[in-house]
């Protein structure tokens, strides 16, 4: 009986479940919103293709699938649909006007975005999350 005891308050010791002690379990872990993520899973599917952004620069914006290019079309860039509105703000995603086409806010030049139909909640959070935390590329 009393190595039973001692097995079971070993393993509770030892954390045998793989965990490092903490509440935290990897299913809670949410990957982090970068631009690499907002490039794989908004912009090359939905954006970058030739009917839209791609080759033919739609509405003046040209998203090519190329990372640097795409970021540096975004980031600081006046719209050329609404030239006093900046498309992305760093660290501020309510302000952005990119987000405020994703989103058809009021006020915007044309339609929503995209034009094939709305992003998922999903996608505009990653888009939001990672201007708000500094748009990095």
């Amino acid at each position: 009986m009393r190595s039973l005891l001692f097995a079971a308050a070993f393993a509770a010791a030892c954390n045998t479940s793989g965990t490092t002690g903490t509440d935290t379990d990897d299913t809670d872990v949410v990957a982090a919103a970068t631009f690499a993520r907002v490039e794989s899973e908004v912009i090359k599917p939905s954006c970058s293709f030739s009917i839209c952004h791609g080759g033919g620069s739609s509405g003046g914006l040209s998203l090519t699938g190329d990372a640097a290019a795409d970021y540096a079309a975004l980031v600081g860039v006046a719209s050329s649909g609404k030239p006093d509105e900046t498309l992305v703000i760093a660290g501020d995603p309510d302000n952005s006007y990119l987000v405020k086409k994703l989103e058809d806010a009021s006020g915007i030049a044309g339609d929503a975005m995209p034009s094939t139909g709305p992003l998922t909640d999903a996608q505009i959070q990653l888009i939001r999350d990672w201007i708000a935390d500094g748009a990095k590329p």
